[in-house]
């Protein structure tokens, strides 16, 4: 039978080996983008170049499911706060203020802004009606057309995206131009806030003024300075 491979030869440095590492170093490994006040580091020794090129595309794959697994977390945790709030019950005590000012952020807007069910949408007057409820709201998130926000038990969909029944085309416009990186929470804040290329109006009072609006979303996208 044939024998396994031995496992790479691992081991972690020291806090005062750390220490001692060289700013060249550092900045070639992007340690920049480390997150906590000690960061650990593992020295790793393989017999080939095939060998670390494995282990590299392993640690930039593990690093992303475990960004993606934080980012799923804190928005459960964000939506069981939500449903806290609009419920009325009393706060729990919650280290992660981060986390509540969010919550009574989303709770606030679903309260303020009027939005509605896929199934709500399903009955506006826009000619044959598909036998699924949930379309055709679904199927113009799908499109980009228009963007929704879950409440923790369903999505609702804010009412100024349409007219007439139907999407507004500039809310597919404006969507097309955002970050891929916003989430649909901070597109509907974006989109409820002053903004300073509107001349301290938000994009939901300014959508008449298609150009500028468009003009705010490409703002989004550049590099901040400084």
């Amino acid at each position: 039978m044939a024998e396994l491979a031995e496992a790479p030869m691992a081991i972690e440095l020291t806090p005062d080996e750390v220490e001692r590492i060289s700013t060249r170093l550092r900045r070639k490994v992007k340690t920049e983008n480390l997150r906590g006040e000690q960061q650990r580091w593992i020295l790793i020794g393989v017999e080939s170049r095939q060998e670390a090129e494995v282990i590299q595309s392993i640690a930039k794959i593990t690093g992303r499911i475990i960004d993606q697994h934080r980012k799923e977390i804190t928005e459960r945790n964000i939506e069981a706060l939500v449903r806290i709030y609009l419920q009325g019950e009393p706060r729990a005590e919650i280290d992660r203020k981060l986390e509540l000012a969010n919550a009574e952020l989303r709770a606030r807007y679903l309260r303020e802004v009027p939005t509605c069910t896929a199934a709500e949408i399903h009955e506006f007057p826009h000619g044959l009606r598909p036998s699924n409820p949930s379309e055709p709201a679904s199927r113009w998130k799908r499109e980009r057309r228009v963007f929704a926000v879950s409440d923790g038990r369903s999505l609702r969909y804010p009412l100024f995206q349409f007219a007439d029944g139907s999407p507004r085309p500039v809310i597919k416009n404006v969507l097309m131009r955002l970050p891929e990186w916003m989430t649909h929470w901070q597109i509907a804040f974006w989109f409820r806030s002053g903004n300073g290329w509107l001349d301290g109006r938000s994009p939901e009072e300014a959508l008449e003024d298609e150009g500028n609006v468009l003009n705010a979303a490409d703002r989004l996208c550049e590099p901040t300075i400084g």
